[in-house]
């Protein structure tokens, strides 16, 4: 850029200020227009951001409505929650009730051993135990390295033979325990030796440690029981005390010997909050629908993306899926969202749901109510549509990503005529710079002429004066 720092020293005419003006008169209405649609382009992505986020959010409760699982919320409770406790799947759990009688608890078996002076230092014998538990078996060789009953519980821990291994001090001794890592009588502890002795069942070395079989040396502490119940009336029999596989869904899990109730009902309030969350996501969805593309009538002004294309497409296709009737529904006493209490307010667009009437329509019509938002033989429900349409909007070819994409193409340009305008300005700023200072420099050489001339006609005036 040319230097216009002594601009007008000639003539005091052509200043640098004169030359700022100008430049600045030329480049503000190009900046003014640019700066005023990058503004409003930045106003339209943000609102087109804010879109995206209210359909994302909308997109959650639909999903979930969209599904019969989610509309078959059901609760679970026991009358006697010290005798069992129970929990509910609800995608596979259907109502009703069971009268629950619990005989026997499940036990883990344990083993104990005789008392050793010594944990650390008595030997215990040398050989191989063969550990049974639940139908599979461990070798665990005892040598010199592990000829203790600490060494022999260690070994047993590592080996990872379905059973823990501790040694109790007594006050008068130390005794082996075994415990089966599972309870029920499928899992009790059988223990077979091959003892270096040479004898396999008597009460001295190894063999001192066996177990079922013939020889049982070690003390069964604990006897291994299955849990043993009644539900309705039908014996049941499990290894553990979480009791499941009985009625599809539903786990028991017994505590102590008793009786108990188990209702299975419908939980009218967890589907309701599901249908309030839909109905809230879409009056936010609305909101911002509004705000973006509605009319002020106030201040004569327009939301920034009003009379947009795509945000009438969204209006539309939403519209439509609230207003249809599934297939299959056509003569069902529940058809559409009024007839299980969401409406339009016709004055604001916005969803008002009763939640009231639609415990009333799930209770009497839970198949019709299941129908009207989810996918059944086939058959779209309303929020399956709805998620369909999200999913279109969403995508990412989709309308708001396309229209997100041109607006930001937009920016681009601008910024290019942007940099455009730059160049432009400085050449016309150095144009300016040339002309000013050639016309500074003609001015002052004409200055210097006059000066010159006024020099000279001074000097000449006196003498003719004096000849006068």
């Amino acid at each position: 850029m040319a230097s216009i720092t002594s601009l007008g020293a000639g003539s005091g005419i052509f200043s640098a200020d004169l030359v700022d003006q100008l430049v600045n008169a030329e480049r503000q209405p190009t900046e003014v227009r640019l700066d005023r649609k990058q503004q409003e382009t930045q106003a339209k992505i943000s609102a087109f951001g804010a879109l995206r986020n209210a359909l994302e959010s909308l997109r959650s409760p639909i999903e979930k409505l969209s599904s019969t699982d989610g509309m078959k919320a059901l609760t679970a409770s026991s009358s006697n929650d010290a005798v069992a406790d129970v929990t509910v799947d609800a995608s596979v759990a259907s109502r009703g009730s069971y009268n629950i009688e619990v005989t026997q608890l499940a036990r883990a078996q344990s083993l104990a051993s005789s008392e050793f002076a010594d944990r650390d230092t008595t030997t215990v014998g040398t050989g191989t135990l063969r550990i049974s538990v639940g139908g599979s078996t461990t070798e665990v060789v005892v040598d010199g390295s592990n000829n203790t009953l600490q060494g022999l519980a260690d070994s047993i821990n590592e080996a990872n033979a379905g059973v823990s291994a501790g040694v109790v001090d007594t006050g008068s001794g130390f005794r082996l325990v075994l415990s089966s890592n599972e309870s029920g009588v499928d899992n009790a502890i059988q223990v077979s030796v091959t003892d270096d002795d040479g004898n396999n069942s008597d009460a001295a070395g190894l063999s001192q440690f066996s177990f079922g079989g013939g020889a049982s040396n070690l003390e069964e502490t604990v006897q291994a029981k299955d849990a043993l119940l009644e539900v309705n009336g039908i014996a049941i029999s499990r290894p553990t005390n979480r009791v499941e596989g009985v009625v599809d869904g539903v786990v028991f899990d017994v505590k102590t010997v008793g009786t108990t109730s188990v209702n299975v009902a419908r939980d009218s309030d967890a589907v309701a909050g599901r249908v309030q969350d839909f109905v809230d996501k879409f009056n936010a969805l609305r909101g911002i629908i509004q705000q973006a593309s509605g009319y002020n009538a106030d201040a004569g002004v327009g939301g920034v993306l009003s009379g947009d294309s795509s945000v009438r497409s969204i209006q539309n296709d939403l519209r439509s899926s609230l207003t249809a009737i599934p297939s299959g529904l056509e003569n069902s006493p529940v058809r559409t969202l009024a007839d299980i209490g969401i409406k339009t307010d016709p004055s604001t667009g916005r969803l008002e749901f009763d939640q009231a009437v639609f415990k009333e329509k799930l209770e009497a019509n839970p198949e019709s109510v299941t129908a009207l938002f989810a996918e059944q033989d086939g058959a779209d429900g309303i929020a399956a549509k709805i998620e369909d349409t999200i999913a279109g909007f969403l995508s990412s070819d989709g309308l708001l990503s396309t229209r997100t994409e041109g607006l930001n193409r937009t920016l681009e340009d601008i910024q290019d005529q942007r940099d455009r305008l730059d160049l432009r300005i400085e050449a016309y700023q150095e144009r300016l710079v040339r002309q000013f200072s050639a016309a500074d420099s003609l001015i002052a050489q004409l200055n210097s002429t006059g000066d010159y001339v006024s020099q000279q006609l001074a000097s000449i005036a006196p003498q003719s004066t004096g000849q006068a």
